[in-house]
């Protein structure tokens, strides 16, 4: 007897196993890494058609994103187009910036802050 597909709206189906992509024809370690967006990063973007001028926002946070997204009602003016949907930065001085997702080229770990050592510290 076939095992039910059928499940409460609640219960999530088993994840599928993810192979690792190969490199130089030899699959590449079979470890899954997960983007802490706690810490501060880099991220890199090309704006606009200067395919050649990299920006990089370092130091900052991912806290979101926008997006005119509806909540389900029907005959809503705007669908997920990408330029309205933005991702948003907390930079090291506290304020936000939105940028465009599809600009981003990819994500750097920021360097780890150096602490002034404190005067009169044996080291």
């Amino acid at each position: 007897m076939k095992p039910s597909i059928w499940r409460w709206p609640w219960q999530k189906p088993e994840p599928e196993t993810v192979r690792p992509p190969k490199v130089g024809g030899t699959r590449a370690p079979d470890v899954v890494h997960k983007i802490d967006f706690k810490k501060p990063h880099d991220f890199h973007f090309r704006f606009g058609y200067q395919s050649d001028k990299l920006t990089v926002l370092e130091r900052c946070v991912l806290v979101g994103f926008t997006t005119p997204m509806t909540d389900g009602q029907a005959g809503a003016g705007f669908e997920e187009y990408t330029h309205n949907r933005w991702l948003v930065l907390r930079q090291p001085d506290g304020r936000l910036v939105y940028v465009p997702r599809d600009s981003l080229i990819y994500i750097q770990e920021s360097e780890p802050t150096q602490t002034p050592l404190s005067e009169g510290s044996d080291v």
